[in-house]
């Protein structure tokens, strides 16, 4: 009878134009540490998830646990090459440490706009090393990479307008990147995830950090930073990965629903971004932040102060010329 069954189910899934595996329903936990205030990064995660599920007709379920309920920014990578969950959309700089091609989003001024970052990535850049080295030593296949708005100079007692006043403050970095460019402004860098921001300027044990507009908004830092100063000293990525063993493991329809569906995520995430800007600018500014912007010529110099921070990196990743080469490319005049 058991026999009898299966023949008849899988007789009944080929009439409908389905294999038998193409059937079976597929479970995927998905990770980030993000929570949903982060609302420009989490709504086109949000439709991801549902753009998935719909067009797989249920034959994907993915499990979203955010704000760090599994993992932290730090541990996301290690976790999904583990296998211990299938996706996660971890920030760039988190996993910077392990691969250093992915400090390429926060080299010192680097970017433009998150516009230039896009022709960057339109024209291959990701594809230059850090993709494969993503799915070769760490098993983590990439599915697309959205943009973060870009980092601005929060401080607590005075504002950032020069390299000098960058010089013997506390700051909360994110990577080893921009910590060697605050440490040659002058910078005392620490490490800190975002969550612990709050707390540490309310306490004093920092002076500032570069963070993005988004950052400030979804932890509150508007009540514990009184300056925000723009000078757009990196624009960091989500990049949306698959632990590449449950990706190799799908059969091609479902790998194609989900790329299209991460693509759409991309776009989505550039889109909410460029609006995001002017608004966030509006909320800090009602909250009672004093907003600057670093003048050109204090924000040149701050740019040769830093260079070493961008010819160092070149020479400890492979290819590391052809990214900067590629990001001159791009820019416009």
């Amino acid at each position: 009878m058991k026999k009898a069954l299966t023949a008849a189910l899988a007789a009944c899934t080929l009439a409908l134009g389905i294999s038998p595996a193409h059937a079976q329903e597929v479970e995927l936990t998905f990770s980030t540490y993000l929570p949903p205030a982060y609302e420009y990064a989490w709504k086109p995660i949000e439709n991801f998830v549902q753009t998935v599920e719909k067009e797989s007709q249920g034959r994907i379920k993915i499990n979203v646990f955010h704000s760090g309920q599994l993992f932290d920014g730090y541990e996301e990578l290690p976790a999904l090459s583990r296998g211990d969950v299938d996706i996660v959309n971890m920030t760039s700089t988190y996993p910077s440490g392990t691969v250093p091609a992915l400090n390429i989003f926060t080299l010192p001024f680097l970017f433009d706009s998150t516009a230039h970052l896009k022709r960057a990535l339109d024209q291959g850049l990701f594809k230059l090393g850090a993709e494969q080295e993503l799915r070769d030593t760490h098993d983590a296949v990439v599915l697309g990479l959205a943009p973060w708005d870009p980092y601005e100079f929060y401080s607590r007692k005075t504002p950032i307008n020069s390299a000098a006043d960058v010089k013997g403050k506390v700051w909360a970095s994110t990577s080893s990147m921009d910590a060697r460019a605050l440490q040659l402004l002058g910078g005392s860098p620490t490490g800190m995830p975002s969550s612990e921001l709050y707390l540490a300027f309310d306490r004093g044990v920092i002076d500032a950090t570069p963070r993005p507009l988004l950052t400030g908004i979804g932890r509150n830092l508007y009540e514990v930073a009184k300056f925000l100063s723009i000078a757009n000293v990196g624009i960091d990525v989500s990049v949306l990965t698959i632990n590449r063993k449950k990706w190799e493991s799908l059969p091609p329809d479902l790998q194609e629903i989900i790329s299209k569906a991460a693509n759409q995520r991309d776009q989505e995430q550039f889109e909410r971004v460029s609006a995001f800007v002017d608004h966030a600018l509006q909320r800090y500014e009602q909250a009672g932040v004093t907003i600057n912007r670093v003048e050109p010529a204090q924000l040149e110099e701050m740019r040769q102060l830093t260079r070493p921070a961008i010819d160092e990196w070149s020479k400890q990743v492979d290819n590391g010329p052809a990214y900067l080469e590629l990001i001159e490319k791009t820019r416009q005049p």
